[in-house]
């Protein structure tokens, strides 16, 4: 081999390892705080009050208290997120103990509250129409929650079966 062909030759190989690298730093699964985290953008109403509408919405139970439903401010809440576009998973977590998981493109959520001993998976899918979707997942690196579901049934209510009311936006973008 002559000495230019050689050097093209490395230099190919050095360029390939820079890209190769380039796009394994891009795709990379490290996590990552969250651009921002407001109200849902649906515009649907997840408790009984429509007083509520763009407002962030985290709890369970009947009254707006610090141990059922709460309305913490953007700056309260805090999401994590990993992976990027199909493979994205998001981490929030709000004043009160209130911690929610949720993986693309799943409809089923965890949700825990630490102060109150509380753990359990949630179920927004909609039981009589498919294409009704309380957790979206349209908007690439962004999901958007506006679900009312019942809580586990190990969740203990004075108002018997309590429901889960989960209503926010986080943009991982």
């Amino acid at each position: 081999m002559s000495l230019p062909t050689l050097h093209r030759a490395a230099l190919s190989i050095a360029l390939s390892g820079a890209a190769l690298a380039a796009l394994t730093a891009c795709s990379s699964d490290e996590s990552r705080a969250a651009t921002s985290v407001s109200a849902s953008t649906s515009g649907t109403v997840v408790t009984d009050s429509s007083d509520d509408l763009g407002s962030i919405i985290i709890g369970w139970g009947e009254k707006h208290t610090d141990t059922e439903i709460t309305t913490p401010k953007p700056d309260d809440v805090t999401a994590r997120c990993t992976g990027t576009g199909e493979n994205l998973a998001v981490e929030i977590s709000s004043p009160h103990g209130w911690k929610i998981k949720a993986n693309n493109p799943s409809q089923t959520l965890t949700v825990e509250n630490t102060e109150q001993d509380l753990s359990g998976e949630i179920d927004t899918a909609n039981q009589f129409l498919d294409t009704l979707r309380s957790v979206d997942w349209s908007t690439p690196d962004q999901v958007d929650i506006a679900a009312t579901a019942q809580a586990p049934a190990d969740w203990n209510s004075p108002y018997g079966t309590g429901r889960v009311y989960l209503s926010l936006h986080v943009d991982c973008s």
